[in-house]
């Protein structure tokens, strides 16, 4: 990446409505900007942005003058804040995390103390709640991207996680992500 790349993070929330993540994009590139980075979802009937986005100084800060107003059309609460890339992290790895689990309090929470434990970065969490299609039993569906140092044994740590989702009655997968 360049170093003299400009960005700029941009976070929408409001009232779920058709059309928005179409007008937040066009709104984008008429000021002659760029999205390198993108998450879009509904989290219940309200919607969701996180936006990384690039271009030259004068073409950010046109965006960034324009967008309480393009937030205030849309309906949306907004924040914006001048950004760096994240920097790699070549000492870990990455793996993909996805737990099935009955639905209880703080699950989310001890499987977030379980990494922590371990010294394993999350950097990406989704996590979802639903009643099973043929049982109706209240479930949990969690989703995670973790960084593990390179020091950490994977047959050991893939063990220690089966072993934690035994003790939460779960199904779960631990794989590296290969790109």
């Amino acid at each position: 990446m360049p170093q003299t790349q400009h960005l700029l993070t941009i976070t929408l929330a409001g009232p779920q409505q058709p059309g928005l993540t179409r007008a937040i994009v066009s709104e984008v590139a008429e000021r002659g900007c760029n999205i390198l980075d993108c998450r879009v979802a509904p989290i219940g009937n309200q919607y969701f942005a996180a936006l990384m986005v690039d271009g030259n100084w004068s073409s950010l800060g046109r965006l960034e003058t324009a967008l309480p107003g393009i937030a205030e059309q849309l309906g949306l609460g907004h924040s914006c804040n001048r950004s760096e890339h994240r920097a790699d992290s070549v000492d870990m790895r990455p793996y993909a995390v996805e737990i099935i689990a009955p639905q209880t309090p703080g699950l989310l929470k001890e499987l977030l103390d379980y990494f922590h434990a371990q010294g394993i970065e999350v950097v990406e969490v989704v996590a979802q709640n639903y009643d099973a299609m043929h049982t109706g039993a209240p479930l949990a569906n969690l989703q995670l991207v973790v960084h593990v140092p390179m020091a950490v044994h994977p047959p050991t740590l893939r063990e220690s996680f089966m072993d934690l989702c035994d003790d939460l009655h779960a199904d779960g997968l631990l794989d590296p992500i290969k790109v």
